[in-house]
């Protein structure tokens, strides 16, 4: 398998895991230590053995200083996003995409007259369209 055969390779993954988490996210307001956990242990070892992609901690950074709203899946969650983005796009990427999340966030829960919603769902659409902006212009 070529480069071009890996990348889609990548980005299929990344559709699964991303149609899986807001799809369990939206049903449970959960995301799940299974589908977390693990690709953001394997991020933070990307961040010791690259430490330029440690900027892309500030998105989960934010939201552990954030406290109450933001829950320990979305916390988890971010560190992939966030290291993912700072590969792609740089700081600014990831800045963009903790942006939009949150703003998709307040604008739907205005809109939906909610308190409480589930964020991973507008977490990953920020990241898919960052990433998609990024990947077709080369930088945010």
């Amino acid at each position: 398998m070529g480069n071009g055969g890996l990348c889609i390779f990548a980005l299929c993954t990344f559709a699964v895991w991303s149609a899986a988490l807001c799809l369990y996210d939206l049903r449970w307001r959960r995301l799940p230590n299974p589908l977390t956990v693990p690709p953001a242990l394997a991020c933070l070892f990307v961040c010791v053995a690259a430490p330029g992609f440690a900027w892309g901690l500030v998105w989960p950074a934010l939201y552990f200083v954030a406290g109450r709203g933001i829950g320990g899946g979305d916390v988890k969650l971010a560190v992939t996003l966030g290291v993912v983005l700072m590969a792609l796009g740089g700081l600014g990427a990831v800045l963009a995409a903790v942006a939009l999340s949150g703003a998709a966030t307040v604008v739907l829960g205005l809109a939906l007259r909610r308190p409480r919603l589930a964020h991973g769902p507008q977490m990953l659409g920020a990241a898919w369209a960052v990433g998609t902006f990024v990947g077709l212009n080369g930088s945010v």
